[in-house]
This record gives C-alpha cells, sequence and structure tokens, in this order.
C-alpha cells in the first residue's frame, strides 16, 4: 500500500511539473522588461495554450508551444504544421514544415515544398531564395547551402559574404595576426 501511494504521489508531481510553464524570460533567460507575464498551460484535452497572469487564455490551442524567444513563440497546430505567435497569442507568419526559434532578429523555417529560408519578427522573407539547408545567425552571420553552387555565408543584410564551398567544413576561421619577433 505504500508502494501504490510513494507511486502515485510521485506521477502527481511530475504530471504537475510539467503542467505550466511561467514565461517572463525567453529562453536564454534574458528578461524582457515590456513583455507581460505569460503562461505556457496544457489542458488535457484541447493541447497547449498560452494565458496571461490572471489566467485568460490568449492564444488558440496548439499540438505544442516552445518557449518564448525574441518576443516570438513557435507553435505547432496539428493538421497546418508550425507558426510563430507573438506576445499577444496572435499569429503573424504563414504555416511552415519545421522552424527554429528566433536568433538576433530572423527564424530560419522551412517551406513545405521550397526549402529553407529566414524571416524576420514581422514573418517577412529576409532573401528570396530557398536554401537546401541552413543553419541560423550567429554572430550576425548564417551558413547556408545554395541549391546549385554549394555553401557559403550569408549575413543579416541578405548579403552572400563569401565564396562558395564545398562542405561547411571547408570554412577556416581567420589566422590570428603574427607577433613581430
Amino acid at each position: 500500500m505504500k508502494n501504490l501511494i510513494l507511486i502515485i504521489s510521485l506521477f502527481c508531481a511530475f504530471a504537475v511539473a510539467d503542467a505550466q510553464y511561467y514565461y517572463p524570460y525567453d529562453n536564454s533567460n534574458y528578461y524582457y522588461d515590456d513583455a507581460p507575464s505569460l503562461i505556457i498551460q496544457r489542458d488535457r484535452i484541447m493541447g497547449w495554450y498560452v494565458s496571461d497572469i490572471e489566467g485568460e487564455r490568449i492564444s488558440d490551442y496548439y499540438e505544442e508551444i516552445r518557449p518564448y524567444s525574441q518576443g516570438a513563440a513557435a507553435v505547432k497546430d496539428k493538421i497546418m504544421g508550425w507558426c510563430f505567435i507573438d506576445l499577444s497569442g496572435k499569429r503573424f507568419t504563414e504555416y511552415y514544415s519545421d522552424v527554429d526559434d528566433f536568433h538576433e532578429g530572423y527564424a530560419l523555417v522551412k517551406d513545405k515544398v521550397m526549402g529553407w529560408t529566414f524571416i524576420n519578427g514581422q514573418g517577412k522573407r529576409l532573401v528570396p531564395e530557398y536554401f537546401d539547408d541552413a543553419y541560423p545567425f550567429h554572430r550576425g552571420v548564417a551558413l547556408v547551402k545554395d541549391k546549385v553552387m554549394g555553401w557559403y555565408l550569408l549575413n543579416t543584410a541578405g548579403k552572400r559574404i563569401t565564396d562558395y564551398h564545398k562542405t561547411p567544413w571547408d570554412f577556416k576561421p581567420a589566422e590570428p595576426p603574427r607577433r613581430p619577433w
């Protein structure tokens, strides 16, 4: 009997711990002073949703919700796929087959047919072309693979800043300056 009570209490503790997330922070622990405190909760029947600090639901129900990053959260609809919602819980992008969180103002998203591209915080694309493969922005550059030419570095202005390479491992870091002695 004691074992049964212990198992039930442990199960309840894990179930409650997974039930809601309190997010005045984004996933890199930077606090937003102007952001409202939001709670991501799970309804056992309908799915995940976002509510404000008073408990009022401000978003639709979704199959999955990722933590907020730079004022947007990636959410997954069972039928349509992934999109982003803002701090008010409203969808501001179209649906994609896969998404990554926002990094340095841009999110990496995969179109269902065309491939990978970058969108900004308003849902607008950074560049008109699509890529076979891509990595998120880091320190102002992203590694992308063109469908024909190969790998290169793209800056946040949407410009190619390196030559094309066959593999992503061909990029070598700049050599440090040599001392004269």
